[in-house]
């Protein structure tokens, strides 16, 4: 775990739950609904976190986020993502609550008493939000510590990833809310890219090439593309064959058949040639080794002297259908990492410290709350 570039800074380090982005809101009426990361009401999905968060709440009106997490029962262990998705339906609610049961892990709070929070440095929110939370043991304040060493940060990555959690994210203690952006005040660091990037990337399937082989009858490898909300436009970003197993290949055409198109996207830049073009739809979570210039890929091809920026020997992690094609990384985002990446010497967050949350009087732990419920 390499992160040289934010050495001495202080910040915070937060498992990186394995579940779904949610974001729970609580009217002047005192109505409660749920939020998908799409914006979508769920709030059928997960009655239990309705009740729970309504007793555990201790104000008029607010914008809590966190992640639901199917936990096992017997155990109480986290699960995987996999699992709270069979919570994805309209129908027998109630058989799925005793089936995958989930607890709440919140990390930040956006409104609190009508108060506009966003530009709030995140260590005065995580203040509001375990003032105003009472915990239990299926709502809980997401596990966290405060430091400014990154040895003790790579600690914290084992322990959570030991704990069953994704990874860990690491903010700035003074950051503001920013909406699906990480950039320079957060960054996310998962299991699979230890030894890779120190983070993975969202992005937008826009064509595929026939399998051969093995593969024949499938795809053998699918194109995907980051977004630039500016342009409104996707630029292809890599081609992709690592990751997708036998069982993913024997349902990928039927999968990726509602989005096919004659040609190419006429919002999609790239010199690559597919066998099969798709609308920018569906999303999924790449990993990959490192950052490089491409000839053929197109992400911040204006910016750069030769060719665009494309990913080095990347993997399929999983598809995301909780996001939205224009919620995909954006070209800025994997420019400014590109960027931070061929720097050198690496320089520390513009990050302004904070006093610590604890009243130990140490600088590295400040509060936790338990990994496992």
């Amino acid at each position: 775990m390499k992160c040289r570039f934010i050495s001495r800074a202080i910040f915070f380090v937060e498992y990186k739950y394995d579940g779904e982005r949610v974001q729970i809101h609580k009217d002047v009426r005192g109505r409660m609904t749920i939020f998908s990361r799409r914006l979508e009401n769920i709030t059928h999905q997960y009655p239990e976190v309705i009740a729970h968060v309504c007793k555990n709440l201790n104000a008029k009106t607010a914008i809590l986020e966190g992640e639901v997490v199917a936990i096992n029962p017997k155990t109480r262990n986290l699960l995987p993502f996999q699992i709270v998705m069979q919570r994805k339906r309209k129908h027998n609610i109630e058989h799925y609550q005793k089936e995958v049961p989930v607890a709440l892990f919140l990390f930040d709070i956006l409104v609190l008493n009508g108060r506009d929070l966003l530009s709030t440095p995140l260590s005065n929110r995580k203040q509001l939000l375990i003032k105003h939370i009472d915990t239990d043991a299926s709502v809980r304040i997401g596990t966290f510590i405060r430091t400014e060493e990154m040895s003790e940060a790579e600690r914290y990555f084992h322990e959570a990833v030991s704990q069953g959690a994704e990874g860990v994210v690491i903010k700035g203690v003074a950051s503001p809310y920013q909406a699906g952006h990480r950039g320079w005040h957060w960054i996310k660091f998962k299991k699979e890219y230890e030894k890779g990037l120190a983070d993975t990337f969202d992005v937008a399937v826009v064509g595929a090439l026939y399998g051969k082989g093995a593969r024949a009858g499938s795809f053998g490898s699918i194109l995907v593309a980051a977004f630039d909300p500016k342009k409104n436009k996707y630029y292809s970003f890599t081609k992709v064959g690592a990751g997708l197993t036998d069982k993913l290949l024997s349902r990928l055409p039927r999968m990726l058949k509602p989005y096919a198109i004659p040609k190419k996207h006429r919002l999609l830049e790239t010199n690559m040639k597919m066998d099969v073009w798709f609308e920018p739809a569906k999303v999924v979570e790449i990993s990959g080794a490192d950052l490089t210039v491409s000839a053929v890929h197109t992400v911040a091809q204006d910016r750069m002297k030769t060719g665009g920026i494309a990913l080095r020997f990347p993997r399929l992690v999983r598809f995301r259908d909780d996001k939205a094609a224009e919620q995909a990384t954006t070209v800025t985002e994997i420019w400014e990492m590109y960027k931070r990446r061929t720097r050198k010497p690496h320089r520390q967050l513009p990050m302004k410290p904070t006093p610590a949350l604890s009243n130990s009087g140490g600088r590295e732990h400040t509060l936790r709350t338990d990994a496992a419920l």
